[in-house]
């Protein structure tokens, strides 16, 4: 690991374009290395885990290189994250017993609180995606205690936001209602334990693949899709369903 660190520091010194970069312009290849790491654990294909997790490995150096040249160190950086993670974690190194994952997360939560008595919503990145931001900041709020009893309640708040989106008449509005209707339908996640934005990304992932057989199916038949109409493709779409 040490070789590699040093690797980073000589391509920051010998390379013109990494000599370039700052910590704002390499923001899209992190984003960019992440999701292509995600997308290979969720295929668990081992192999391109293991070089996804070396390319991701090597923008969080360029950052720690990046860093230490501003006058900061690699060893204050674990260092900050070793300390952070003793101190929320009582349970593991300190003498506290908690009965399950649940009472361990509301523990974070207030440790956290502890720490930076600011608002318990304000370490949440706003860069998160959507339906991840929006999750995490219900979480938090439910946490402590501002939340339904039960999923029948958030039910009943989907069918009214879903009712305020049928009744809005501007582009704005239904902007607005649209926005309120995701947000409670992630929420609804969370009460039946499912992550939606890894639920939406299967979903997206599913529809890629039936697609994709209207496609080869429609090719087969000779056909383009403006050759085609939409019983046809419909007729393709549930073949593509029932394999």
């Amino acid at each position: 690991m040490k070789d590699f660190y040093e690797l980073v520091k000589r391509l920051r010194k010998e390379c013109p374009w990494d000599a370039e970069q700052t910590q704002k312009s390499l923001i899209p290849f992190l984003l960019e290395e992440t999701y292509e790491l995600i997308d290979t654990i969720e295929k668990d294909d081992r192999e391109k885990i293991i070089e996804e997790l070396g390319d991701l490995l090597l923008n969080i150096f360029m950052q720690m290189v990046i860093l230490e040249e501003k006058g900061n160190t690699k060893e204050e950086i674990i260092n900050r994250i070793r300390n952070k993670i003793i101190q929320r974690h009582p349970h593991v190194f300190k003498d506290i017993k908690v009965k399950d994952k649940d009472e361990v997360l509301k523990n974070w939560q207030k440790i956290k609180k502890e720490e930076r008595p600011l608002s318990i919503l304000s370490e949440v990145p706003m860069t998160l995606p959507a339906l991840l931001l929006a999750q995490r900041l219900q979480k938090i709020a439910s946490n402590v205690g501002f939340d339904w009893e039960d999923v029948q309640g958030v039910i009943g708040k989907l069918t009214e936001e879903i009712k305020e989106l049928q009744q809005a008449s501007s582009l704005e509005t239904r902007e607005e209602e649209l926005g309120d209707m995701l947000f409670v339908l992630s929420h609804l996640g969370n009460f039946l334990k499912i992550d939606t934005e890894l639920a939406l990304r299967k979903t997206c992932k599913k529809f890629k693949k039936r697609f994709k057989a209207i496609e080869e199916g429609l090719k087969k038949r000779g056909k383009t899709f403006e050759e085609s109409n939409l019983d046809e493709m419909e007729q393709l779409w549930q073949q593509a369903k029932d394999r």
